[in-house]
């Protein structure tokens, strides 16, 4: 029974992890920058909207082609390994509630 629950609170942290999480965050200023280029180009709001995302106002904002590379690899690195964690969990959650519930039939 103690391996269900360790299981089942380990796969809701991980679920909340991966729904909780989103978009990198990113500098308001970068976001100022990003928008004022937006709104220089005549973007749609839609489009505004999209520079609270670090690799896309990064995107937007870069000077030259390196930059804007590592720019969005950085923002990119933060996002994956929260991503890996968040499913690290959910599987780890997954297979200890499955091993409880077997080893509680095994024995009851």
């Amino acid at each position: 029974m103690l391996l269900v629950l360790a299981g089942l609170l380990v796969f809701v942290a991980g679920a909340w992890l991966k729904f909780s999480a989103g978009p990198a965050d990113v500098d308001i200023a970068v976001v100022e920058k990003c928008r004022a280029q937006m709104d220089k180009r005549g973007s749609d709001a839609a489009l505004r909207d999209k520079c609270e995302e670090a690799a896309f106002a990064h995107m937007i904002i870069a000077t030259d082609a390196a930059g804007a590379a590592r720019a969005i690899s950085a923002a990119n690195e933060n996002e994956i390994g929260g991503e890996a964690l968040a499913m690290f969990l959910l599987g780890l959650g997954a297979v200890l509630t499955i091993g409880g519930v077997l080893v509680g039939r095994r024995r009851g």
